[in-house]
């Protein structure tokens, strides 16, 4: 199925003169959304079901809260409980918040700092993180 796309090019990027085909192969693709925002022929497979999109007022999720304190002390009700709050909470939402587990608040904070210093650079360079096929570390 050939989707028109709202933006047109006069030359083919591989027919370019200053690009050369091996520069395509090494180069990733990047979705930009505001592109397709008005694309009118998408495929259904790529629209999302009506029960899956968001909706305006979205129910509060409550996040379980894990207190590490007496499971990290060798309590073992507390490390019995935590155990149980963690399983349940992977299993229903896949995630959850962890209290007293030690890691020291700079390191967090620093981590933090890291994270918005990356995100803040441009595209090219974060891309330079991408991941590679068979690896475990990157983004996208």
């Amino acid at each position: 199925m050939a989707i028109n796309s709202p933006q047109t090019c006069e030359t083919p990027v591989s027919q370019s003169k200053n690009v050369r085909n091996d520069d395509l192969q090494n180069k990733s693709l990047v979705f930009d959304a505001s592109v397709l925002q008005h694309e009118s022929n998408i495929p259904s497979q790529f629209i999302w079901p009506d029960h899956e999109k968001p909706c305006a007022n979205p129910t509060e999720l409550r996040v379980p809260l894990v207190d590490f304190g007496g499971f990290l002390s060798g309590d073992t009700t507390a490390a019995t409980e935590a155990s149980k709050i963690v399983g349940e909470a992977c299993q229903k939402h896949g995630f959850f918040l962890v209290a007293n587990h030690g890691v020291d608040a700079k390191l967090i904070s620093d981590a933090h700092l890291y994270m918005d210093q990356f995100f803040e650079q441009p595209l090219h360079e974060k891309q330079k993180a991408q991941r590679k096929l068979g690896e475990h570390c990157g983004i996208c």
